[in-house]
């Protein structure tokens, strides 16, 4: 296993970390606690995690020098540039959700669009568009990331 590797797999997970405990403090505190206020912190760290998770799709459309040159390599970057946009205008609406409607509303669109972007990514994938080992990672994070979703959801809901 490559040393970035071992690197890359350690901030995924110190990445969620946030998302972990936002979640468990959103469940698990006392009402005496301003659970709106962490709902904010959480929809925006949520958000900000689908957004970068777009920017790394952009970020390897404008990738220069490439090792394989293949064909139909520009309309494989269009759609890379599409799941590097998408993803942050959503992350942009499930904020102007929280700030403007229902924070909840908030976490069930992010809640939608985690996985979403998690198989757009596989498709990429098993068309060769991703590194090895990268969706590895990334169905790690869906998984903690959708899990928090839903059990905020549900806390809230009901």
């Amino acid at each position: 296993m490559k040393k970035t590797s071992v690197i890359a797999g350690g901030l995924t997970i110190a990445g969620l970390l946030p998302f972990v405990f936002s979640a468990g403090c959103i469940v698990f505190f006392n009402s005496g606690v301003p659970v709106t206020n962490l709902l904010m912190a959480f929809v925006s760290y949520g958000a900000i995690c689908l957004a970068f998770w777009g920017a790394v799709q952009w970020g390897l459309s404008l990738e220069t020098d490439r090792a394989i040159l293949v064909a139909g390599a520009e309309s494989r970057d269009v759609v890379r540039l599409l799941l590097g946009v998408i993803p942050a205008a959503l992350a942009w609406l499930a904020i102007c959700l929280a700030f403007l409607w229902s924070a909840v509303m908030a976490v069930a669109l992010l809640a939608v669009a985690v996985p979403l972007q998690g198989l757009a990514e596989r498709a990429g994938w098993r068309r060769g568009m991703l590194p090895r080992g990268y969706m590895g990672l990334r169905w790690i994070a869906v998984a903690v990331m959708e899990s928090c979703l839903l059990v905020v959801l549900m806390a809230r809901l009901f």
